[in-house]
């Protein structure tokens, strides 16, 4: 991703978003500089207010967890609400360094050829532990081509309880960590991948996704069978977002494994 476009990206405060709760706005990041190194570049930001989510969210099934959930609504239901910009549409996405979006590309034509490409990349890892995985693979992309074309509007990609910061009484003041698979594209992408990233190692995953589910159809109308799709195509790309990164991050592949050896949307 280039640094000029993480710069318009960053630096833009004309889009956004503004927070539900009592119709304060919530910050995202901004960049005030940037210094240049050999092997990485640092960034200078704004300090911005909060503490993350999941450090102070009650366990779910606890007294209180559902005002976590909640919060995690509201921003989606506030990033599905931003436009896309000519630098998101600019920006790569995980470690790809052409955007995302190329031009006359449908938002449905772009996801495809990522999961694609991904797919390529880490098909040995995939195929030994998912059962009949390019029967499913393929199913999983013609469900994606029926969709309908959504307007371009910003999907942060990435909404965890680690990424939105809090107040005292759980309500979003912040909305960190745009970038990794920052698009623009259909918000209902977020909100499908917000339930599982909620807990992602939880033994509780799928009940916690299916609460969500519930909250994301009455509240936004997304068809189930829409969030499993996009989660399904979710747990693909991020099954080995963290390879090869310097923090030796483990992959997610058996829980993409689990997901797809289970769910009847993609049997």
């Amino acid at each position: 991703m280039a640094i000029p476009t993480i710069r318009g990206w960053f630096t833009s405060t004309s889009s956004a978003p503004r927070a539900t709760t009592d119709d304060r706005r919530f910050r995202t990041p901004e960049i005030l500089e940037i210094r240049r190194g050999p092997r990485w570049h640092a960034t200078i930001e704004t300090e911005l207010p909060g503490v993350p989510l999941h450090t102070v969210a009650p366990e779910f099934g606890e007294a209180g967890w559902s005002r976590a959930r909640d919060c995690i609504v509201d921003v989606l239901a506030e990033l599905s609400t931003v436009s896309a910009s000519p630098e998101l549409k600019d920006l790569g996405v995980l470690n790809e360094s052409t955007p995302f979006r190329q031009p006359g590309l449908t938002w449905q034509d772009a996801l495809e050829a990522l999961v694609l490409r991904r797919v390529d990349r880490f098909k040995d890892q995939l195929r030994p532990v998912i059962d009949d995985f390019d029967t499913k693979l393929a199913r999983l992309l013609k469900l994606l081509r029926s969709t309908k074309q959504p307007d371009a509007q910003l999907v942060h990609g990435d909404v965890t309880a680690g990424n939105i910061m809090v107040d005292e009484q759980l309500r979003p003041v912040t909305v960190l960590d745009f970038g990794l698979l920052t698009m623009a594209g259909d918000p209902a992408y977020d909100a499908a991948s917000a339930g599982t990233m909620f807990s992602l190692w939880s033994p509780d995953l799928r009940a916690i996704e299916a609460d969500f589910d519930a909250v994301l159809t009455d509240r936004f109308g997304y068809p189930p069978e829409l969030l499993l799709m996009y989660r399904a195509i979710h747990l693909l790309l991020i099954s080995n977002a963290h390879d090869d990164d310097p923090y030796d991050r483990d992959a997610a592949v058996p829980l993409a494994a689990e997901f797809f050896n289970s769910n009847e949307v993609i049997r």
